[in-house]
């Protein structure tokens, strides 16, 4: 169970705004022809104000919220934000993720939603459009209640990356559920995509929230952005250094050492005197983990139309990015420019060298 509850926090997390883009300007291009990603860097100030994570966002999109907290929670920390388009509303959202438990025999009785070990107590949800209604439309997605469920793709391909990532000792659900609704007076469209992991052990089932986001657009836009959205969704990094502090956070909560962890200032304190140490003792897990995501990141893609795998030769590393571009450049701070100018070449109107990236077969 403990190994479930690690690896669960480490493809999604939080929302509000302490991100900031990246300040270099790219070289200005024809605005038909071409699309620039931003780097985000998502600060954490319950951790030093040290970046948690990093996430190319289409330029001229504009993020809100941040990595919060949840300290008496045993996925501790989530990425809660929405990133949109101020022209058009265009909107991706992380959803909150967390971990459940059921148990088959109590000897306390409990009530539904108690807060077992960590985990929210509940029966498993076997349905994925069930459990976006149950625990999203309430509150975070309240907009959609009264929405019309207009399709459902199962995505099987990614439920068995993840479950290769749990060891095949887990069932996982994998599910895009597309939305109509009305708002503002005109039509809106909502994909929202959720991942389900249940793992059955002695005393019931422990299931969780694997990983869970909305893409939504006035309606007729949602399937031309869903590539460009999908490209902010799978660039999402945790900083090795953030990782580290995480899980030294981590093995509190699960040393039961809850007093330690609600004391956030002897945290940030301990993680500073010992952010090399933490982090070289979290660096394979978070080799790992990295890996892990790449291949869940590329299963997913399969399902998008209009993406294409290119390899970042900053970092070595694959990205996706939206496809129907000649030429694709990135810069060491983490932008990307995709453009259809013939001749177009970055470098000879910017001062930052650009580096054209090549498709992956």
């Amino acid at each position: 169970m403990c190994r479930s509850a690690v690896l669960i926090v480490l493809f999604m997390l939080i929302a509000i705004p302490y991100g900031c883009g990246s300040a270099i300007a790219a070289p200005s291009t024809s605005a038909q022809d071409s699309l620039r990603f931003t780097r985000l860097s998502v600060k954490d100030p319950g951790i030093n104000n040290i970046e948690a994570v990093s996430i190319l966002i289409p330029a001229g999109w504009k993020a809100e919220g941040g990595m919060q907290w949840f300290p008496d929670y045993s996925i501790l920390a989530n990425l809660l934000m929405r990133i949109s388009d101020p022209q058009t509303g265009a909107a991706i959202e992380f959803l909150p993720i967390q971990n459940f438990t059921w148990l088959t025999q109590m000897v306390v009785q409990m009530q539904p939603g108690t807060n077992y070990l960590g985990n929210i107590l509940w029966q498993p949800i076997a349905d994925v459009s069930q459990f976006i209604q149950i625990f999203y439309m309430p509150k975070t997605l309240r907009h959609l209640q009264g929405a019309r469920v207009v399709a459902r793709d199962d995505l099987p391909k990614l439920a068995a990356e993840v479950a290769r990532s749990f060891g095949g000792q887990s069932t996982v659900k994998s599910a895009r559920i597309r939305y109509e609704y009305q708002l503002g007076g005109r039509p809106w469209e909502e994909s929202v995509y959720c991942t389900l992991v249940y793992t059955n052990w002695k005393m019931g089932t422990f299931w969780s929230v694997h990983s869970a986001y909305s893409f939504r657009a006035p309606k007729g836009q949602l399937d031309r952005l869903t590539p460009l959205m999908n490209t902010t969704v799978s660039s999402a990094r945790l900083s090795p250094e953030w990782y580290g502090g995480y899980m030294y956070v981590q093995k509190l909560f699960q040393d039961r050492m809850n007093q330690s962890i609600k004391n956030a200032a002897a945290i940030s304190a301990t993680i500073t005197r010992n952010s090399e140490e933490i982090r070289r003792m979290f660096s394979e897990s978070y080799r790992q983990r990295t890996e892990s995501q790449d291949r869940i990141s590329r299963s997913y893609s399969e399902y998008i139309r209009g993406v294409e795998t290119y390899r970042n030769p900053y970092e070595d590393r694959p990205i996706q990015l939206p496809s129907g571009y000649n030429g694709v450049w990135v810069n060491r701070f983490g932008e990307y420019l995709l453009s259809n100018q013939s001749g177009f070449n970055p470098n000879e109107s910017s001062t930052t060298e650009w580096r054209r990236m090549e498709r992956k077969p």
